[in-house]
């Protein structure tokens, strides 16, 4: 139970941080909470992929493999610049769906919450550093499954309480040039995280 309190709290530290993520959520919160939702389960499951590399040792394969990881790295910054880039061209209202226009695709918008976690491959080496603390040699696979549980639990909770806070906000703002210039603030925030990737 300590060794659980002790996750809890440096897991939940670790959410609260500002970084790609946050901004991704506080981004879509724009358009309601559905496609904050998309976004989030986006999130999840690119976490699960990096608790599932730790896991099965691929994970130290990759970053003992500077070659791989350095591409990881390159490619993610790109992608976030790329996404940070658009925010900051077309802000939010531009982005509304309008009477007669598709909506935003939740699928999409799922897609760019995986592509989000999984550019900045600091992650796995953030997991490879604090898994090991707190598991057991001879449970090693059960513990990072257990840990990384607690991980995605704790993810889900601090994402959704950003967007929930991030709807309000927008809701009161609505598509003015007050929206338009936080959506476009966020946007380089995005950009500077990849900035601070592509400098490792």
């Amino acid at each position: 139970m300590e060794l659980t309190l002790q996750f809890l709290a440096v897991t939940l530290l670790l959410e609260i941080t500002p970084g790609p993520a946050m901004l991704f959520v506080l981004y879509q919160s724009a358009y309601g909470y559905r496609y904050v939702l998309a976004g989030i389960l986006g999130l999840l499951t690119a976490n699960f992929v990096w608790i599932s590399l730790v896991a099965t040792g691929l994970g130290l394969l990759i970053t003992q493999s500077p070659t791989a990881y350095e591409l990881l790295r390159y490619l993610g910054a790109a992608y976030l610049a790329y996404m940070g880039y658009k925010i900051c061209r077309y802000g939010i209202g531009k982005q509304q769906p309008v009477t007669g226009s598709k909506p935003k695709k939740y699928w999409k918008i799922y897609l760019q919450g995986v592509l989000t976690s999984l550019s900045n491959p600091k992650a796995l080496l953030f997991f490879l550093a604090l898994f090991p603390n707190f598991t057991r040699e001879q449970f090693f696979v059960e513990d990072i499954l257990y840990f990384g549980a607690l991980k995605l639990v704790c993810l889900f909770i601090v994402m959704t309480i950003y967007g929930l806070i991030g709807s309000k906000v927008f809701d009161y703002v609505n598509v003015s040039k007050v929206a338009n210039v936080i959506g476009r603030s966020l946007g380089l925030g995005i950009v500077g995280a990849a900035i601070a990737i592509a400098r490792g």
